[in-house]
């Protein structure tokens, strides 16, 4: 069967993984503390500005005309700056996070990166979308080698220096503003507010596995936890991600690599967690607990069923 042409297959967009996939080897390669910081400020910056740039995917979905795609792209820029300011002054006032208000800026330029991405993908160019979104997970995983030395052992925030991540997330937003002018074609915008409109579903969908599965390993891990695992399960859930639930011939498959998924973590999280003793059980057991987080949150978010199933 050609994968193409499966209803399922043709939602997936392989570039959605590449940031997550950046977080994923900046953890592993000792900059945990620096990814997770970055992460947080990234994601606190997008759900304060209404998780308007992962909004417009939806939102283009529903507007033919490039004047009106333009109009929301705009409007999606401006909330970027209001949304950096309310998060940095959330973070000011919750104990133990003012150590990353320094990368809310970062956070803010990789949510105007969004998009740029987003809109690239609205003009059917996907290979320059898919070409900017590698740049940018390329930068951002630079920025993250660089901001500190490589650190192992038991996790905590540290102070982070970031000068590299905001030099190397303005670079992103740069090659996205390059590529989306000179693809976008005439730029005649008529500003509309529908983003805000599909603006509490984006934030669900934007909020909903991160923080269930940051907080079940903090839980169950308080001395070990490390923030590897989580991209592990961000990189299936961002796999899975639609604007809108899909049908139930489009979830069919889905439903079944979830299922597999599903049900393999949960036997390796209890084997790992309660039976089987190794230097690397709590790791395996975190990315277990990561997959089956996911995995559940991606088929409540995204997948349906038929009756008839």
């Amino acid at each position: 069967m050609n994968i193409k042409k499966t209803p399922g297959a043709r939602l997936l967009r392989l570039s959605d993984l590449f940031l997550p996939a950046a977080f994923l080897v900046a953890s592993l390669l000792g900059r945990g503390e620096a990814t997770l910081g970055l992460f947080v400020a990234f994601y606190a910056s997008k759900l304060c500005a209404l998780a308007c740039a992962d909004g417009l995917r939806g939102t283009f979905a529903t507007q033919p005309s490039m004047k009106y795609v333009q109009g929301s792209a705009l409007i999606a820029l401006f909330t970027q700056l209001p949304g950096a300011a309310l998060a940095a002054f959330l973070l000011y006032f919750i104990p133990g996070t003012k150590v990353l208000l320094t990368l809310i800026p970062c956070g803010m330029l990789l949510n105007i990166e969004h998009v740029f991405y987003e809109y690239l993908c609205a003009v059917g160019d996907k290979n320059s979308a898919a070409f900017s979104r590698c740049i940018t997970a390329v930068l951002a995983l630079l920025g993250l080698l660089l901001c500190m030395p490589p650190r192992h052992g038991t996790f905590g925030l540290v102070s982070i220096d970031p000068t590299w991540p905001l030099i190397t997330c303005g670079l992103s937003v740069l090659v996205g503003l390059f590529i989306s002018a000179s693809l976008g074609g005439k730029f005649q915008p008529i500003p509309n507010f529908q983003v805000f409109r599909l603006a509490p579903v984006a934030m669900l969908q934007a909020a909903l596995c991160p923080a269930l599965t940051l907080l079940t390993l903090a839980l169950l891990w308080p001395a070990n936890f490390m923030p590897a695992p989580a991209f592990v399960g961000l990189m299936l859930y961002e796999a899975c991600r639609t604007p809108f639930r899909r049908a139930p011939l489009e979830s069919r498959g889905m439903n079944r690599l979830l299922l597999i998924v599903g049900s393999a973590t949960l036997i390796g999280f209890i084997a790992f967690r309660f039976l089987v003793k190794t230097p690397v059980s709590d790791v395996i057991a975190m990315t277990c607990v990561s997959l089956l987080i996911a995995s559940l949150c991606a088929f409540g978010m995204f997948g349906s069923i038929s009756i008839r199933e």
